[in-house]
């Protein structure tokens, strides 16, 4: 039987993610969430720069506190990843809301993404939110999918950049 946990960035191991990453780039995909985009920085760097991100007293000018969770095997290998914000903005209102997340490529369609945010909804919780806004690309169908499945309710759409942007919200 295969152990799947949702853990905290200090959990997870370079090459590991380093894997994860690549099973993107494979696919020619931008990652989900982007905050697992690495860009030019090492490992070590990148993990500092989400950790920062955890507090409010070292949170960068614009930004909201947020976290990056990884829903994993007990081996270390990375399923997927989802990014929580805790306060929202103007920006996140729109596009964005309190989460995004991505499965790994060769993962999906096995139930991870509903896991993975079920677990979520713990941490969500425990940061006083009891209400989460999450925003799909209408033509992403399996996020819309997961989205309905955990009790997302429509509350409008926009166009942004040609692309229908649905908003849903979900009571914890």
């Amino acid at each position: 039987m295969k152990v799947i946990k949702l853990v905290e960035i200090t959990e997870i191991g370079e090459k590991n993610f380093m894997e994860y990453l690549n099973s993107w780039r494979r696919q020619n995909e931008m990652i989900s969430p982007s905050s697992c985009e690495i860009r030019h920085l090492s490992f070590r760097e990148w993990k500092k720069e989400q950790q920062m991100l955890q507090k409010e007293a070292t949170l960068p000018s614009g930004l909201v506190r947020a976290d990056t969770l990884f829903l994993v095997e007990d081996n270390g290998y990375i399923l997927g990843a989802i990014n929580l914000r805790y306060t929202m903005n103007d920006e996140l209102l729109k596009f964005g809301g309190h989460m995004s997340f991505g499965i790994r490529p060769e993962e999906r369609r096995k139930g991870y993404g509903f896991i993975m945010i079920k677990l979520a909804f713990n941490t969500l919780r425990g940061n006083g939110i009891n209400r989460a806004l999450i925003t799909v690309s209408r033509d992403n169908k399996a996020a819309k999918n997961i989205v309905k499945k955990i009790g997302g309710v429509l509350e409008n759409a926009y166009e942004l950049k040609g692309n229908v942007i649905d908003r849903y919200w979900i009571s914890l």
